[in-house]
């Protein structure tokens, strides 16, 4: 069965700033190489790109697998991008979103948006933050896990949206809950 994977991209005017929009055009690159270098892994997985700001388009990959020139303008609108995802849902594919941004979004809008999301309890949304100067916790917001990937963790963002599970993401209480695998094989001791 065929997985549509929708990476959004925002390009709103503060991406402009720290090289954010060309950090998310080399992103975007990442996810058309990942995808073409695993094939087997990635063999059922419909990539589609689009461009967030006060309204979404599609971004067209190139015929040599480039991703064209993205420019920033306005501000993003939450409201667009939660039409956006209820409209791209359909029963006949599983559809998963990545969201590449800054956060740079009204506290106001993410209410409702979440609000509008808890209408769909199997849609998967993961974010990556872009930029050092990131909004994390609103970025979580966006998130279906409460989650937010590091852009340095694209791949691990990529494959969590693919193959993760919903459950949200806890760190261990201490040391001691972490388990270590036991080895299968006896090790040899090459000094006895």
């Amino acid at each position: 069965m065929k997985v549509s994977l929708y990476i959004i991209v925002d390009i709103s005017s503060s991406m402009s700033e720290m090289g954010k929009i060309h950090l998310q055009r080399n992103l975007c690159r990442y996810a058309v190489q990942l995808l073409s270098i695993d094939q087997g892994k990635y063999a059922d997985i419909d990539l589609r790109f689009y461009q967030w700001a006060q309204n979404i388009s599609e971004i067209s990959v190139q015929s040599d697998r480039d991703i064209p020139a993205l420019k920033t303008e306005g501000s993003t609108s939450i409201n667009v991008l939660s039409d956006f995802i209820s409209q791209s849902i359909n029963d006949t594919e599983r559809q998963m979103f990545l969201i590449l941004s800054d956060g740079n979004i009204a506290n106001s809008d993410i209410l409702n948006y979440q609000n509008q999301l808890k209408l769909f309890p199997d849609l998967i949304i993961r974010t990556v933050a872009v930029g050092a100067d990131a909004d994390l916790l609103k970025l979580k917001k966006l998130s279906t896990n409460n989650s937010v990937h590091l852009s340095e963790n694209i791949s691990s963002a990529i494959d969590s949206t693919i193959f993760g599970a919903e459950e949200d993401v806890a760190a261990p209480e201490s040391t001691t809950q972490i388990l270590r695998a036991k080895p299968t094989e006896p090790v040899e001791d090459w000094d006895a």
